[in-house]
C-alpha cells in the first residue's frame, strides 16, 4: 500500500474533520427544532356571556353568567362585564363565584370588575365552569346589551393569558319590555270631587297599584368581598397573588 504523504494526510483529516462536524450540526439542528417548538395549550376553548331571561319586564331581575369551557388551569382571573345603566342597574353583592376560592364583583356604574383567585390547595378550574353570576334589574323598556369587554386567566404557574372579548358569544342582549299600565275607566273624570262622597258611582275603579319600579337594594347581603378589597387590584396583582399562592404551598409541601 502506498504511503500517504505528510501534507495530503493533513488535508484528508482536514476534510474529513469538517465533513463529521457539519453531520453533527444538522443532526443536532434536526432533533433540536421539534424538541423545541414547545406547545401551550389555550387556557380554554370558548367563552360565552349568557342572560335569563332574555326578554323581562320594567321591574324583573337577570341573571347573567359567564361560562368557560375547555379551562385548562384557571388559578385565578379578571373580568370585565359591561352593560347599559340606563336600562339596567347591578344589585349589589349578587355576585356567585366557584367554591374553593375568593374573589369580588366592582360596579363602575356601567362595568362589573370581578376578579376571583382560588385559596390555598385548591387546584385551578378545569373543564366547564360558570366563572361568575351577576343580578340585575330592569329600569327602562329597550335592548339591553351586556359584554365581555376584558378579561385575563392566570394559571397556577403565574402565567397570564388574556381573553378574547372579540370572539362570539362573550355578548347578549335583553329585551325590556315597559309592562302593561293600568288605564283609568271611563268616567273617572269625577274622582277629584272628593267632597261629593255621598255618590256611589264617583269611586268606582280607582287607581290600582301600577308597580314600583324599584328595588330594594340591601335585600341582599354583601358578600365577604368587602373583606378583602386588595382584590380588585387588576391583572398584575391577580398574577402575583396566585404566584405567592403557589409558592407557599410548595414549600409547605415540601
Amino acid at each position: 500500500m502506498p504511503e500517504i504523504p505528510p501534507a495530503r494526510f493533513r488535508r484528508l483529516r482536514a476534510f474529513a474533520s469538517g465533513v463529521a462536524f457539519t453531520a453533527a450540526t444538522l443532526l443536532i439542528l434536526g432533533t433540536a427544532s421539534p424538541a423545541s417548538a414547545v406547545v401551550v395549550p389555550d387556557p380554554y376553548d370558548t367563552a360565552t356571556l349568557t342572560a335569563t331571561p332574555t326578554s323581562v319586564s320594567v321591574g324583573d331581575r337577570i341573571t347573567v353568567s359567564a361560562v368557560f369551557t375547555g379551562l385548562v388551569d384557571a388559578y385565578a382571573y379578571e373580568l370585565d362585564i359591561a352593560y347599559d345603566p340606563e336600562l339596567l342597574a347591578f344589585v349589589a353583592g349578587s355576585e356567585v363565584l366557584p367554591a374553593g376560592g375568593f374573589g369580588s364583583a366592582t360596579d363602575s356604574g356601567s362595568e362589573i370588575a370581578v376578579a376571583a383567585t382560588r385559596l390555598g390547595t385548591s387546584p385551578g378550574l378545569t373543564g366547564t365552569q360558570t366563572l361568575v353570576t351577576l343580578t340585575f334589574t330592569a329600569l327602562e323598556a329597550g335592548d339591553a346589551a351586556l359584554d365581555i369587554v376584558n378579561g385575563r386567566i392566570v394559571d397556577s404557574n403565574a402565567a397570564s393569558s388574556t381573553v378574547d372579548a372579540e370572539a362570539p358569544g362573550t355578548s347578549t342582549t335583553v329585551e325590556i319590555t315597559a309592562g302593561e299600565d293600568t288605564e283609568p275607566g271611563p268616567g273617572d273624570g269625577g274622582s277629584d270631587g272628593g267632597s261629593d262622597g255621598g255618590d256611589p258611582d264617583s269611586g268606582s275603579g280607582a287607581g290600582s297599584g301600577s308597580g314600583s319600579g324599584t328595588t330594594t337594594d340591601g335585600s341582599l347581603a354583601v358578600t365577604g368581598s368587602d373583606a378583602a378589597p386588595w382584590l380588585i387590584l387588576g391583572a398584575g396583582a391577580i398574577a402575583a397573588i396566585a404566584a405567592g399562592t403557589v409558592i407557599a404551598v410548595r414549600r409547605r409541601t415540601r
